[in-house]
């Protein structure tokens, strides 16, 4: 059953946009799946399976489309614009528990020991050192309701503060630093590669790497479909998740040889790409590495934790 789009978006934000930027058009020779991500790193795989030809040598033609809203990639999603798009957990798992029919199909980027995904960031002059200091402080994320302020607030708390009483405010990645350095915001999450663009520029720092907060392992981000949408086309779901673990296998084992396909897909500085931290994509979509953001987003977000297993796709047997 098709979700309308007024549904989708009283579902899971107040407001979403049109699509900022699409794909070129590819001859449809081949089975299309439209596909739909946000701007970032984690996101890019996407592109790796693309321009690695691991969608063509699976069957398929990929069209992507970048957003730089992730509420307005849902709804669109649940209107039937796309078939397959990227998300974090969190946002797949406010979207079951308000009824939404959304399944996770593929892993993407996920956290081990080790692997720098994110960073909380702090102006230069600021006087800020420990978690207890940032309670009462007002803190820059690109998204309320998201990892973006669920993993900070996790941090704060597990490390002695208290995150009820930080006001988080919604600032797109890219402003993030000059709101810091204004003194608008006193703190801010930032990944890369805005992470690293803002780290050169030398008017912030970073406060804190806040990625184990959640425990020792664990996968933040997934691409999703209908779960009506994933029924009907199991075939074409394998296939996509092939080319996805494919891919991240490749980028995994060459960090070096990703940089010239952000720098076009991504209209990033090559130079700065180069010096980021890159993402760790994991190829297990597995509950245990999906329930602790089932878990953290619960609680921040205040609703009964549910099984993980209740939104990952299962493939027919």
């Amino acid at each position: 059953m098709r979700l309308t789009r007024l549904r989708v978006v009283q579902g899971v934000a107040a407001t979403a946009t049109l699509p900022l930027w699409s794909g070129p058009a590819q001859a449809q020779t081949t089975p299309v799946i439209r596909a739909a991500m946000i701007p970032n790193e984690p996101a890019a795989l996407i592109y790796y399976a693309s321009e690695n030809g691991y969608f063509s040598r699976a069957g398929l033609d990929v069209e992507i489309t970048q957003n730089a809203s992730t509420p307005a990639i849902v709804a669109a999603v649940g209107a039937g614009t796309y078939d397959i798009a990227f998300a974090n957990i969190s946002t797949i798992a406010v979207a079951h528990v308000r009824g939404l029919p959304f399944v996770c199909i593929a892993p993407g980027a996920g956290w081990e020991p080790g692997k720098i995904v994110g960073s909380i960031m702090v102006a230069n002059a600021s006087t800020l050192k420990t978690a207890k200091d940032l309670n009462g402080k007002t803190f820059a994320t690109p998204g309320l309701g998201t990892i973006g302020e669920f993993l900070p607030r996790a941090w704060i708390d597990k490390h002695g503060g208290d995150s009820s009483t930080v006001k988080f405010v919604e600032i797109p990645f890219p402003l993030e630093a000059d709101a810091l350095v204004s003194g608008r915001v006193d703190a801010a999450y930032l990944v890369e590669p805005f992470l690293t663009t803002a780290l050169k520029s030398g008017t912030v720092r970073s406060f804190v790497y806040p990625d184990d907060a959640l425990g020792t392992s664990y996968l933040a981000t997934v691409w999703f479909a209908t779960a009506p949408w994933a029924k009907a086309h199991p075939e074409l779901v394998a296939r996509f998740v092939s080319a996805l673990r494919d891919a991240g296998r490749w980028a995994n084992a060459n960090p070096a040889k990703v940089v010239p396909i952000l720098a076009k897909d991504l209209h990033a500085d090559p130079t700065i790409i180069a010096q980021a931290n890159r993402s760790y994509f994991s190829d297990r979509l597995i509950p245990a590495e999906v329930q602790p953001w089932i878990d953290v987003t619960a609680k921040y977000a205040k609703f009964a934790p549910f099984p993980a297993s209740d939104i990952i796709y299962t493939p027919p047997a």
